[in-house]
């Protein structure tokens, strides 16, 4: 009985000496640590410029992303709950958003970035097996519209 009682003081131990997970969703954003999908940090004023020129430039809509933050979206396939940097146009009418990982001490973007633009939903990006969707309230008319990058750079 003594040695269960010891076991369990050591296992107790050890589990308490774990670092509590870390909610990015509940930071600020300038206290996190971002890395390019080349595994280099990226200051939120370079991420924020180079959203700004893909969706000014490449996909030809005139806007500026000016709300970053990161939120929890869940797969409505696998249910499984995907972190996500979110960027906003301050009418909220264009977003574009890419996947975070963990990486080092710090998240990771992911190479594969959306843009919605004319969707009406609040949250207007959804995640389905992984794959992006765009969203808009079933009523609207369907202007909605999804562009989808993938940066090899």
């Amino acid at each position: 009985m003594k040695n269960l009682i010891f076991i369990l003081i050591i296992l107790l131990s050890a589990l308490s000496c774990k670092s509590p997970i870390r909610d990015y969703t509940k930071s600020e954003i300038d206290s996190i640590l971002l890395y390019d999908f080349n595994d280099k940090p990226i200051s939120i004023e370079s991420l924020t410029s180079q959203w700004n020129k893909r969706i000014q430039d490449n996909e030809e809509i005139n806007a500026k992303i000016e709300n970053l933050e990161i939120v929890s979206i869940i797969d409505n396939k696998t249910n499984k709950k995907i972190l996500v940097l979110l960027g906003s146009t301050n009418r909220r009418s264009i977003k574009t958003a890419t996947k975070l990982s963990k990486f080092k001490n710090g998240l990771k973007l992911s190479d594969i970035t959306v843009t919605c633009k004319n969707c009406t939903s609040d949250l207007n990006i959804q995640l389905s097996n992984g794959n992006w969707n765009c969203v808009s309230d079933e009523n609207e008319n369907n202007l909605c519209t999804k562009i989808e990058t993938l940066r090899s750079e």
